[in-house]
């Protein structure tokens, strides 16, 4: 059985959270979910982007998904696809694989901000990646 669980203190990225459970048959239940091979047991997964933020204007930012087993060893070879709402991902939604490090990554590109869902293994999270706010000095 593949558990959510998210790791506290993810690094320059937005807050990662598990996926609610959500009924097949309801309309509200948002994106079709990201279809990868389950995991063999239980993952622990972190993802953030690095910037945490988007340039103003838009931009890109490295979007880090990490996977571990319990007791915090790396996990390679878990399949894991990611998704945006408000942007284009350099994998278009292929499936990729974490590397003996347990990671992978993509770029995301967007003009706005961002919605990212992550299936790791079967764990599913979303985070945002926002615009930075105008600076107030540079605004006057």
């Amino acid at each position: 059985m593949v558990a959510a669980l998210a790791l506290g203190g993810c690094r320059s990225g937005g807050a990662v959270r598990p996926e609610p459970p959500t009924d097949p048959t309801s309309s509200e239940s948002g994106p079709p979910p990201l279809p990868v091979k389950k995991a063999s047991e239980e993952v622990v997964v972190a993802a953030w982007s690095e910037p945490k933020q988007l340039p103003q204007r838009g931009g890109q930012v490295q979007v880090l998904v990490r996977a571990q087993k319990r007791g915090g060893a790396p996990f390679p070879g878990v399949e894991v696809r990611i998704q945006a709402e408000g942007g284009t991902l350099y994998s278009k939604g292929r499936v990729l694989t974490t590397d003996g490090s347990g990671r992978t990554r993509d770029r995301l590109t967007a003009r706005g901000d961002a919605s990212i869902t992550v299936n790791a293994g079967g764990t599913v999270y979303r985070f945002r990646v926002p615009v930075r706010a105008p600076d107030a000095a540079a605004a006057r």
